[in-house]
């Protein structure tokens, strides 16, 4: 599977609740479909489940399993989706974009909303509800849901948007509104955001954002941010070949040399040090495995 960092939130279900009601009538009536497929790329996402795989924003560049041995690829967009079978695969790369994924696995329906910067799958939010519960909610919409084949996707969505919106109104308007905070934060790191832009951008003082990283976080603004662009660096330096100085522009880091700093405390060595490291562990591994 891709390069993923997971997040999980214990408010997740907040995001997710606006999401489905988002997507709710806005999807695309003809939809893509991943037939299974012992044949795979690496790196590819499969299961032994169905899932359903939806671009919320952006463009997504998807491969996916057609069948006979032969690979699908299409450009997906906002409101297109794509049906993985189980045993299916799909492999997709964005530069920039938000992802809902929708998986049936046993008894349980879960829900995953991502987002891809420069081909890193950041997890935003996850959330799982068992089917006894859902079905309880579809009563008279729909016929007995097993399987995300038994249920149109807007009627699911509209569903999903519901239940989780229940659980919202539980939850102060504080800690939704910090939510969304990280959130925003996770998805705009590599811009050119401070604590009084991202305060200015939902309309509170610096102060205040201090205030709530203070109440709801283990850790301040700066720490926070600076993790998210040292977790996206590590991804460029590994991937993407660029140089050092660039590694650090495209994370969001102004100050290269600041960036040097504050990579060699938190990984004990320098980027290019990281780097020649995992060459050197590729490289060991193919020799172990030519032989």
């Amino acid at each position: 599977m891709p390069n993923t960092t997971n997040q999980p939130d214990t408010f997740s279900y907040l995001v997710l609740s606006e999401i489905a009601g988002r997507l709710d009538g806005k999807l695309n009536t003809e939809c893509h479909r991943a037939l299974p497929c012992n044949d795979m790329p690496l790196l590819a996402w499969c299961t032994p489940d169905e899932r359903v795989e939806i671009v919320v924003e952006g463009a997504v560049d998807m491969m996916f399993s057609h069948g006979g041995g032969e690979r699908g690829v299409v450009r997906m967009k906002p409101g297109d989706v794509l049906r993985v079978a189980a045993h299916g695969w799909n492999l997709p790369y964005a530069d920039e974009a938000n992802t809902l994924s929708i998986c049936c696995r046993g008894e349980k329906l879960g829900l995953s909303y991502n987002h891809w910067q420069d081909g890193r799958c950041i997890s935003l939010a996850k959330w799982a509800m068992s089917l006894t519960s859902l079905n309880a909610l579809l009563l008279g919409l729909t016929s007995e849901v097993r399987g995300l084949g038994d249920v149109k996707l807007d009627v699911l969505l509209r569903t999903i948007s519901r239940k989780l919106s229940a659980h919202a109104s539980n939850v102060s308007k504080q800690k939704q509104l910090f939510h969304q905070i990280l959130t925003y934060m996770r998805c705009h790191f590599h811009e050119s955001i401070c604590r009084e832009s991202v305060a200015e951008h939902f309309c509170i003082s610096s102060s205040y954002l201090s205030h709530l990283f203070q109440q709801h976080s283990e850790v301040g603004f700066n720490e926070y941010i600076n993790r998210e662009r040292f977790a996206h660096a590590r991804h460029l330096l590994i991937e993407k070949g660029l140089r050092v100085k660039q590694v650090a522009l495209e994370s969001g880091f102004v100050d290269a040399d600041y960036f040097c700093r504050l990579f060699k405390r938190l990984a004990g060595m320098t980027p290019t040090q990281y780097r020649q490291q995992y060459i050197n562990q590729q490289q060991s591994f193919t020799q172990e495995f030519s032989n």
